[in-house]
């Protein structure tokens, strides 16, 4: 994968980036919905400003695609065991097609019912979660989601892989777009690190431990040991909050996870997804929550989670220019 250089760039309107993301997922086996999907996925992260988990993270799928860790021909296939439950098996595939085969269902069932619940199955790890919530949350959903994937972090202070760095998003709708927030579960995401062993720079302690249990900022050493997670005992309780909901809903442990960049089989990891209907409640406290949230722009300087709609791209010339070879 290119270094992810921030100077100098390449300006691309988003549509004309999507289809040249659309074309390297074709070039590398992907199909044309799960490069549909795909595309639609990674320039939605890339417009929130979120590169290293858009064009950044795209070479990991394209890889994946190559080698087999993700099977390009993937036909998702849904169960409902109740009317409020959505599982999807995605056939070896990513999330973002699975997720997209069941989304009007799945949407549809939490207006009515009140609540939905929906997990997937058997897929390459999810990419940026915010891009699942904030889809929801625009049909009028509050929405909560998780996902895991293969073993990267220590938990409870062991020195070992436990966890996958197992991110948490929530959104919320919101009368001037979507309020969201997506973090990983670890002190930072795994693509930080290897980007700044790539870029030959020490990473901050409390961010991995090496090997053999001791703090770290060589990003080399904690990539070959296990990165930490945020807060300690707190953040290893959400992370493995969040391990046990995906594999309930058929996932791999992550311990159990093949990596996503190297050999030829499937992380088959998980996702879960909480849709809440905003009509569950009463309209006058859903008004309230609006407005506190006006207030703690006013008064308090604090404008949670509003994102950014870019629709002018700023990729670094390198991820271009693999892009643009990846395309042909």
């Amino acid at each position: 994968m290119p270094v992810a250089d921030v100077s100098p760039t390449v300006s691309l309107p988003a549509d004309e980036l999507e289809r040249l993301c659309f074309a390297a997922i074709l070039a590398a086996g992907g199909s044309d919905r799960l490069a549909t999907s795909l595309a639609a996925a990674t320039v939605a992260a890339d417009r929130r400003g979120k590169l290293q988990v858009g064009t950044a993270h795209l070479f990991d799928y394209l890889d994946g695609l190559a080698s087999g860790r993700i099977n390009g021909a993937a036909i998702p296939k849904p169960v409902n065991r109740l009317p409020a439950t959505h599982l999807v098996d995605a056939d070896g595939g990513i999330t973002q097609l699975a997720f997209d085969e069941v989304f009007d269902r799945f949407a549809d069932s939490a207006a009515s019912l009140g609540i939905s619940i929906l997990n997937v199955m058997n897929a390459f790890p999810a990419g940026e979660l915010g891009y699942y919530t904030m889809r929801l949350a625009h049909r009028g959903l509050i929405t909560l989601a998780g996902a895991n994937s293969p073993a990267l972090m220590s938990l409870f202070g062991s020195r070992d892989t436990v966890a996958g760095t197992n991110p948490f998003s929530f959104a919320l709708p919101h009368s001037q777009g979507p309020r969201m927030f997506d973090q990983a579960g670890s002190a930072t995401a795994w693509v930080n690190v290897r980007e700044a062993a790539e870029r030959g720079e020490s990473i901050p302690e409390g961010w991995a431990q090496a090997p053999d249990g001791t703090a770290t900022t060589d990003p080399e050493q904690g990539l070959a040991g296990s990165l930490l997670p945020f807060g300690g005992v707190k953040g290893s309780n959400l992370a493995l909050m969040i391990e046990l909901l995906a594999a309930h809903g058929g996932a791999n442990f992550s311990v159990d996870a093949p990596p996503i960049d190297e050999g030829t089989t499937t992380p088959g990891t998980g996702l879960f997804v909480i849709a809440i209907s905003t009509d569950a409640f009463d309209p006058e406290y859903t008004h309230r929550v609006e407005e506190h949230l006006a207030r703690l722009d006013r008064e308090f300087g604090i404008d949670f989670g509003r994102k950014r709609d870019d629709e002018i791209i700023d990729l670094p010339q390198a991820i271009h220019a693999a892009l643009v070879e990846r395309a042909a």
